[in-house]
This record gives C-alpha cells, structure tokens and sequence, in this order.
C-alpha cells in the first residue's frame, strides 16, 4: 500500500498543548511528529492506510486545530505572509513594541517583500506611540500602553497611504512586570479603515521567548486576516 505524507503547519500552541490534542486519535492508524519553535508548528502525518481513510483523520485534524492552521505546505510564516501580501496587491505598515523590529527582520527574510512591506516602526516608548502613530495620552493614562486599546490605536495610526493594513504588538516580556500586569500579557492589532481587530495573549517563557513568541502570532494573525478568514478566531 501506498504510504501517505502529509504537513499541516501551526501557530499558537506549544508542542505539549498539540500533542494532548492529538490524543483523541491515538490508535488511528497515523503517525504523528511534531515540531515547534516559539510556537510556530510543524505536524507530519504519516500513514500507509487506505485514503479515504486517511482523509477522515485529516479532515478530523483540521477541525481540532481550526483556529491555529494557516498552511498545508512546509512554508514559514513570513513566506506565506508575504506571498498573500504580494497576491493582494497591498502595503503593509508594522509598529512594533515589544518585538521591537522581529516583525519587520522576519518579513525582509523573504526576497522581494519590498514591494509590500512599506514600513515598519519600533515605537518602544510611549512617547513614540503618541509622536509616531498618533496614540492618546488619554489612552494611555486610562488603559496603560500594554492594552487593546493601544494596539488598535497603533495601527490606526498606521494606516494613512499608502499603507493598506497595520500591525501592531504591544506587550511586557518581562522580566518584571509593570502597570500592575503580568509578564508575557500582550496585545496584538491588525487591520485597516473601520476593520480593525485586537487579540490578547498570554505568553510564557523567558524574555527572548515571549518576544519570539509574540512576532510568530503576529504574523499568523496578518495570513488569517489575509486569508479573510480572521473572523473565526
């Protein structure tokens, strides 16, 4: 029989958090090998079981992993990221607290993103949101620079032409915590016009992961919202 190999590419769970998942199809006749980096995953299936078989088992994968999927190919995130951009036709603007320029040196690995990433800004200080992007000062006094309201606000002030989409991190890697919130809690923005969206994470690591960590789930929220499929999650 035919032996089967397949990739479904993850972000946003840690390799213990995928293979508990994977527990409800132990005994399935598939084998699975996981691997993850500051949660950006890498499942491979393999199987010599009859395909129609097999696509009960993926088709059951996907729904357990629906709101961290973003490929079914061995591609990267800024790969993929930037062949979307590309396909739209559409500039990109990042304004990174934080992943303090992550983001941005993730993307420029990919050749050609020049067409598509117009800019991107390390607004660390909170002087810089309110110069750079224009953030509140009401906003940050009332909800402190680690919030929705400022990530929405960051890439709000990101998107004046050309700039088509913004996005935004904004968050505390630690190793102290400040503003009376916890280390690793941050917020992500991404969007354009009226349609702008802000995610909450809680991070856990040391600095460098959370950092890591941060940029990864950026990136996939801008291929969902991409996608057009963001909605979902």
């Amino acid at each position: 029989m035919t032996m089967i190999r397949e990739v479904v590419k993850l972000c946003g769970l840690s390799k213990p958090q995928i293979m508990q998942k994977l527990q409800f199809l132990d005994g399935c006749g598939v084998l699975f090998e996981v691997q993850e980096k500051y949660l950006d995953a890498e499942v491979v299936m393999t199987t010599d079981i009859d395909s129609s078989m097999f696509d009960v088992v993926r088709s059951t994968v996907y729904n357990l992993f629906e709101n961290e999927v973003y490929s079914a190919e061995s591609c990267s995130l800024q790969e993929l990221a930037a062949s979307l951009l590309k396909m739209s036709g559409r500039k990109l603007g990042v304004a990174e607290s934080l992943t303090c320029g992550l983001v941005c040196a993730m993307l420029a690995e990919v050749s050609g993103i020049s067409e598509n990433l117009y800019e991107g800004i390390v607004c660390y200080n909170k002087g810089s949101k309110m110069s750079r992007l224009g953030v509140g000062k009401d906003t940050l006094s009332a909800h402190g620079a680690i919030s929705r309201e400022t990530a929405y606000e960051m890439v709000r002030g990101l998107n004046v032409a050309p700039v088509d989409i913004g996005l935004s991190t904004t968050g505390l890697a630690g190793p102290k915590g400040d503003e009376g919130k916890p280390v690793g809690l941050t917020y992500i923005g991404v969007g354009s016009g009226d349609f702008i969206l802000t995610f909450e994470k809680k991070f856990e690591g040391t600095r460098d992961e959370i950092r890591h960590a941060a940029a990864n789930v950026a990136l996939f929220y801008l291929i969902r919202y991409l996608k057009g499929d963001i909605w979902r999650l």
